[in-house]
């Protein structure tokens, strides 16, 4: 018999298959535009164009995302992720279809939609269906899968790209739309999640989830005493997003979009989606060469998750953000003065003299992937989510959502031109936005590891002075 823990596990890694479709679009996007076969189809793009089609799924998520608590809170969170699949399928049937640049782009956008739908509440779905001992773990699932799927779309465009003719690029996209279709088949038979359930007065409904998905009956009574009281005491008018930024709840509001937003400022997805573009501008001479480098950042993305993965719960949040951040900025301060050190433009080409600087630049590459991968990557998303009280969330997370897409739009649409304008400006500026993001989280950041989501609202019902204690311990 399959034990609670072990479904809770299988739903996770089924519904965190919305994080490896939006991982095989971002570690394909930039091979596939590098591809001779797709420049001979479609045509070959400037940086601009590049960076405006890497970068419009983007724009159309964050838009999505932001609707998405309207969806998660009417239709469920499970039907919230099932719905966002179905859009994602047809999106990526148009890409892997499309004859012609513009088709493309619409196929992007529409992609995005279904994105920004699906993964704004899968973190939800899974911090409210966990218990408090593994919500951790249990929430790392969607970053792991989105690591898996940045991986494999590296190997998949860099094996398709043998391939004569416009199936080299349209075969990642095919492997998009057959997950996509693997997520919607499996959706309907998730269950909801139980807090939705009691705040639709479904006790019952929700009390079955529970005993499914909890070891002891007599916790499921004690879970749903602490949900009810907590709904209760919040106010029975629907959720409105002016209230998330009332008094009583603005600190953690503030804290979560500010973490959302800055965790692109950090630079990964500039490395993820040009990873080809930095290779070459490092030494690496030929196209195969950097997708295969790209690769290896892919690899090494995955197998540092996975830390995280297990590790979570023990380490808390607080230790991953505050090191992890100070990791992340050294490695792009270094980068950034080896540049400036001896780097240089010609022909309006950035470059990197000496084998010495450049496996410099390569390795450090690799340890920036490595410590946001264990760090940022995991722990941000689950603490942004589970510091909003259950009747908010959706609504909250949808907004967090929203700040980490257009940030995100931003600097999709913008690398490109960065990279190529100044050799070591991308690296100072990324890393000086992740020291400052370090400095905020020492400060203003309290403890939840081991702590119900209704034990972490009344965290957050502290004090100014009660939370600052918190914080230092």
């Amino acid at each position: 018999m399959v034990s609670a823990t072990t479904k809770i596990y299988l739903i996770a890694l089924h519904t965190s298959l919305a994080g490896m479709l939006w991982g095989l679009d971002t570690g394909s996007i930039g091979p596939i535009t590098q591809m001779e076969q797709f420049a001979s189809s479609i045509g070959h793009l400037s940086s601009g164009v590049l960076g405006i089609y890497v970068a419009c799924i983007l724009l159309s998520a964050s838009f999505s995302s932001l609707c998405s608590g309207y969806v998660a809170d009417l239709l469920s969170r499970k039907y919230g992720i099932l719905t966002g699949g179905i859009v994602v399928l047809l999106g990526t049937i148009i890409s892997a279809s499309a004859k012609t640049f513009p088709v493309l782009v619409c196929a992007r956008l529409i992609t995005g939609i279904g994105q920004g739908q699906s993964i704004s509440v899968v973190t939800i779905y899974l911090c409210e269906i966990s218990p408090q001992e593994i919500r951790g773990t249990v929430a790392t699932m969607l970053q792991l899968l989105i690591t898996i799927g940045i991986a494999l779309g590296y190997f998949v465009a860099y094996g398709s790209s043998r391939i004569e003719g416009s199936l080299a690029w349209r075969i990642p996209f095919i492997l998009e739309a057959s997950m996509a279709a693997i997520l919607v088949s499996g959706m309907a038979f998730m269950p909801y999640s139980p807090r939705w359930l009691v705040e639709r007065g479904r006790i019952n409904e929700a009390r079955a989830v529970l005993q499914k998905l909890r070891a002891s009956s007599e916790l499921v009574e004690e879970e749903l005493c602490l949900i009810k009281g907590s709904l209760e005491e919040q106010s029975r008018e629907h959720a409105s997003y002016r209230e998330i930024f009332q008094k009583r709840y603005v600190r953690r509001s503030v804290l979560g979009v500010f973490l959302m937003a800055f965790q692109m400022l950090c630079g990964i997805d500039a490395v993820l989606y040009y990873a080809p573009i930095l290779f070459t501008q490092a030494g690496f001479s030929s196209t195969r060469a950097a997708f295969l480098a790209s690769g290896i950042s892919g690899i090494i993305n995955l197998i540092f998750t996975i830390p995280a993965q297990l590790w979570v719960d023990k380490w808390g949040r607080r230790f991953p953000l505050i090191g992890g951040g100070i990791a992340i900025a050294t490695c792009f301060m270094a980068i950034g003065a080896l540049y400036a050190t001896y780097g240089g433009k010609a022909n309006g080409e950035v470059y990197l003299s000496g084998k010495g600087p450049q496996w410099a630049v390569i390795i450090l590459i690799y340890m920036f992937v490595a410590s946001f991968s264990w760090s940022w990557a995991v722990v941000i998303k689950i603490y942004a989510c589970e510091i909003i009280p259950t009747r908010l969330r959706a609504k909250a997370c949808a907004i967090q959502q929203l700040s980490n897409w257009l940030v995100n739009f931003v600097v999709a649409l913008t690398a490109p031109l960065f990279l190529r304008a100044s050799p070591s400006g991308p690296y100072f500026f990324f890393g000086s936005a992740t020291l400052f993001t370090t400095v905020v989280c020492h400060f203003f950041m309290p403890e939840t590891k081991g702590k119900s989501l209704e034990e972490i609202e009344d965290l957050f019902e502290m004090t100014p002075r009660a939370i600052g204690h918190s914080v230092s311990a």
